[in-house]
């Protein structure tokens, strides 16, 4: 007997782990990124030798976008967007591997890095948008766009405090989010490769209401 496609997790299930993704994205792009050339500074390194260093990786980083926009249509959603939250994720491991041994090249960590905060930028919008039906898509994809800037708040408020953390406390800090997003993407994110975007049903006010009730934060 041939089973039915597994239903779809549940909305709020999904924008939980939008969300969070996205609030992660915001800390390493806006924080950890921000905060690397000091740090590499107050390390020892020359400021032309940190921006070099930070320009190569950079450069390592370049094709991700195009990458992950292959492995989004080609391969699949929900595992594009895992696989670039785990290679933050990875990148985050070797930044604080870095500030606790010392010493060593921060150009395959920050590579790292920047190829996962890249890929997750390229994908998590058009992933969001796709994710939820007609009455409440726009309204979703607003508020993961607007998490995005939320962790992009807390670092910058951070800065202006004069509480920016070490390089190693940033991040572990960030690693928790950004594994937290990694397996509720894995429990809750959708495959929408190869599937229509669902109109959703022709809904007046009272029901785009309850639709928004129960997938998005009030």
């Amino acid at each position: 007997m041939r089973r039915g496609p597994a239903p779809d997790p549940p909305l709020a299930g999904r924008t939980l782990a939008l969300s969070v993704a996205a609030l992660a994205w915001g800390l390493i792009n806006f924080g950890l990124l921000l905060w690397l050339p000091g740090a590499l500074v107050a390390r020892g390194y020359s400021i032309a030798l940190s921006s070099r260093l930070l320009a190569q990786s950079a450069l390592i980083a370049v094709p991700t976008v195009f990458v992950a926009a292959a492995m989004y249509s080609r391969w699949s959603t929900k595992g594009t967007l895992a696989t670039m939250l785990g290679l933050a994720f990875l990148g985050l491991v070797g930044v604080l591997r870095l500030d606790l041994a010392g010493g060593g090249s921060p150009v395959g960590p920050v590579a790292l890095l920047i190829i996962g905060a890249n890929g997750v930028l390229a994908i998590l919008l058009p992933y969001a948008a796709e994710s939820y039906p007609g009455a409440i898509r726009g309204r979703a994809t607003g508020w993961v766009a607007a998490c995005t800037k939320l962790g992009g708040l807390l670092a910058q408020l951070l800065g202006i405090l004069g509480a920016v953390p070490a390089l190693g406390i940033a991040a572990a800090c960030a690693m928790v989010p950004t594994l937290a997003a990694l397996a509720l993407v894995v429990k809750y994110g959708a495959e929408m490769r190869g599937r229509a975007l669902d109109p959703g049903p022709a809904v007046g006010l009272d029901d785009a209401g309850r639709l928004a009730r129960e997938g998005l934060p009030r």
